[in-house]
């Protein structure tokens, strides 16, 4: 292949890749699967992620009398169960949420990561030093590593073209 011939075969796959993610009308669903498994078994993952935040809102609201960390979880306990149930159920509207509020999750959660790493890096690990120094930035790389994680997931399979063609020919149905 030289420079003036344009990309074939595996080249041209490698830069069209995701490249139906934001595509106005999705792929006609004919040639892309079915993933309505894979989007319930998302919407399962947010409803049992929505109802653990719930159990640490109402705990946190028992002892700590509502203090923002409580707040916080609410919003992502209703968050969770809201865009987890229309998972499940496969409505039009739930692809869209889990993806918009994935990304603001992931943003708030990598600001928060990198604050909290710096806090720790910075001060000492707020006084430690040596081991547990090293044992309290292990946790904080396991914690970062769920609470991006998770979103990153999310916006990786719900933007995928065989998952929304999936959503697009629910929603075709339904009309």
């Amino acid at each position: 292949m030289t420079s003036g011939d344009p990309p074939t075969g595996l080249v041209d796959r490698a830069y069209s890749v995701g490249g139906h993610a934001t595509d106005p009308v999705a792929p006609s669903g004919g040639e892309l699967p079915d993933r309505s498994g894979l989007i319930r078994a998302m919407g399962i993952v947010q409803i049992v992620l929505g109802g653990i935040c719930a159990l640490v809102t109402a705990a946190s609201l028992v002892v700590a009398k509502a203090q923002p960390g409580g707040i916080t979880y609410g919003i992502a306990a209703v968050n969770l169960l809201t865009t987890g149930v229309g998972s499940v159920r496969i409505r039009p509207w739930a692809r869209r949420a889990t993806v918009i509020s994935a990304a603001i999750w992931l943003v708030f959660a990598g600001i928060a990561a990198v604050a909290f790493a710096y806090m720790m890096v910075a001060k000492r690990g707020f006084g430690a030093s040596g081991p547990p120094l090293v044992m309290a930035l292990v946790v904080v790389a396991v914690f970062a590593l769920l609470f991006l994680g998770l979103p990153i997931m999310l916006i990786a399979v719900f933007t995928r073209p065989a998952v929304r063609a999936t959503f697009e020919r629910r929603r075709r149905q339904a009309s």
